[in-house]
């Protein structure tokens, strides 16, 4: 298995939110984050973004799909009721 980045994330929330929804789609992914916790934030001047989002290679392509789509889809439009 070789991870890739699917998404950047700003923060934890953002991270966690994608990775929940390529798991409901039937994508396994991980949440990587790149803050130290004894640094305080010290690693957000270093890397512009919080962590990452990675998957399978072999998923990457549908996982962009589905992340592209939850980007792009405007707030409260992602679920119809």
């Amino acid at each position: 298995m070789v991870l890739t980045p699917v998404y950047k994330a700003p923060d934890e929330l953002m991270a966690n939110s994608v990775r929940d929804l390529l798991e409901q789609s039937g994508v396994p992914a991980i949440v990587h984050s790149f803050q130290l916790p004894a640094y305080d934030g010290l690693a957000m001047v270093m890397r512009p973004f919080w962590g990452e989002v990675l998957v399978d290679e072999t998923d990457l392509e549908r996982a962009k799909e589905i992340v592209d789509g939850f980007l792009s889809s405007p707030a409260g439009e992602d679920r119809p009721d």
